[in-house]
C-alpha cells in the first residue's frame, strides 16, 4: 500500500512539475523574453543566457526587478517586463528557466543580470 501511495505522489509532483514548466513556457514567450534571451533562452552578446541557471539566483533577479531595484539602465529596463508577474508567474518563469529542456550552454559573466549567474 505504501508503495502505491509513493507512486501516486511522485506522479502527481512529476505532473505539477510539467504544468510549471508549461506555464512558464508560456510566460517568456508572452512576455517577449526570447526577443533578447533568445528562444531557447541562450542569450547573446549583448543579454546574458536564462537556460538552465540556478533558480535561487533567477527568482531573487526577477523579484528584484519587480521591485525596481536596479544596478544599471541595462537592469532598469527589465522591470517594464517584470512588473505585472504574480509570485506564481515568477515561480513558473524560473522553473522553466532552470529546467530548461534545450542545450546545456557554459556559463559566461553576466554584467545584465548583476554577476556571473550559477
Amino acid at each position: 500500500m505504501r508503495l502505491i501511495t509513493l507512486f501516486v505522489l511522485f506522479i502527481n509532483i512529476l505532473l505539477a512539475d510539467e504544468a510549471s514548466y508549461n506555464r512558464g513556457e508560456m510566460l517568456f514567450f508572452a512576455k517577449s523574453c526570447s526577443s533578447c534571451h533568445g528562444p531557447s533562452a541562450e542569450g547573446s552578446t549583448s543579454y546574458p543566457r536564462l537556460a538552465n541557471k540556478k533558480s535561487a539566483y533567477l527568482e531573487k533577479k526577477l523579484k528584484d526587478f519587480r521591485a525596481g531595484k536596479a544596478q544599471s539602465v541595462s537592469q532598469q529596463m527589465m522591470a517594464q517586463f517584470v512588473e505585472e508577474l504574480s509570485d506564481k508567474n515568477i515561480n513558473d518563469l524560473v522553473y522553466f528557466l532552470s529546467h530548461h529542456k534545450g542545450e546545456k550552454i557554459e556559463d559566461m559573466n553576466d554584467a545584465y543580470l548583476g554577476g556571473v549567474g550559477s
